[in-house]
């Protein structure tokens, strides 16, 4: 028994060992948008270490420990110095672990696998996702594709304004996500027409969650806003959405723009 304990432990040992392929530095990490449904991932690293190895036909990725499903064939190029991974994630396949990681201190690690599954070539590093030296990110297109003001009117009475406006919000992932609540704030030009806040609702896997803004403001309150109404100017909706994790709140900055009826 004795020896057969020996064998075991060694087996674990040797298959938890780590790699003899060190994994290159990651320096940046650049994100589109071809749909709502899927980002494409370029991670970049200083190749002048690196020696693009042929051979490889699949590739895995782990974001804080957590696989993350991968879309497309292992595509890997060297461009001005630099490696290239480049990959799709379709955002349905991210499992709900990722909640449980801080978006701010995300431990990354690409690996590209030969026909055997032997590692020969990896990229990693740690990614602040709020850092936009980190992570390059449409900003613009994000909001298109998951946040939407319609409908939005502002509409001045004798002693109050009316602020209307559907916010819509789109989770792409296939599990739903909690918002604790909202907080909203409605400008017209410099001038703040509407502060407010909404309580708690559930974001559906793969739907879009509607919140309807319907408020009446004191005239006295949004006199300044009026007065950019009438010039025309582009109303802006700000604001924040509170999500529940695994690991206490997360902030998600909204920001949209519309033109006013």
């Amino acid at each position: 028994m004795p020896i057969i304990c020996a064998l075991v432990v060694a087996a674990a040992v040797h298959s938890s060992a780590p790699s003899v392929v060190a994994p290159l530095r990651l320096a940046h990490v650049s994100v589109a948008l071809p749909s709502r449904e899927v980002l494409r991932v370029t991670l970049a690293a200083p190749a002048s270490a690196a020696k693009l190895a042929a051979g490889m036909n699949a590739q895995r990725l782990t974001l804080g420990g957590v696989p993350i499903p991968l879309a497309t064939p292992v595509d890997v190029t060297v461009v001005g110095g630099e490696i290239w991974p480049v990959f799709d994630v379709r955002l349905a396949d991210v499992p709900e672990a990722v909640l449980g990681l801080d978006p701010n201190r995300v431990p990354l690690l690409w690996e590209g696998l030969d026909g055997a599954g032997a590692l020969v070539l990896a990229v990693g590093g740690t990614v602040d996702f709020g850092d936009p030296g980190d992570v390059q990110v449409p900003v613009t297109d994000l909001y298109h594709a998951y946040a939407t003001l319609t409908d939005f009117t502002v509409t001045p009475g004798l002693s109050a304004v009316n602020v209307h406006g559907l916010l819509g919000l789109f989770n792409p992932f296939s599990f739903d996500l909690v918002a604790t609540r909202i907080e909203l704030t409605v400008k017209v030009g410099t001038e703040t027409v509407l502060a407010t806040k909404r309580p708690g609702f559930r974001l559906r896997a793969g739907q879009r969650s509607d919140v309807l803004v319907d408020q009446d403001v004191p005239l006295a309150d949004a006199a300044g806003g009026v007065g950019a109404f009438l010039r025309g100017e582009a109303a802006v909706l700000e604001g924040t959405l509170i999500l529940r994790t695994p690991q206490g709140e997360r902030a998600v900055p909204l920001h949209m723009r519309a033109a006013m009826k």
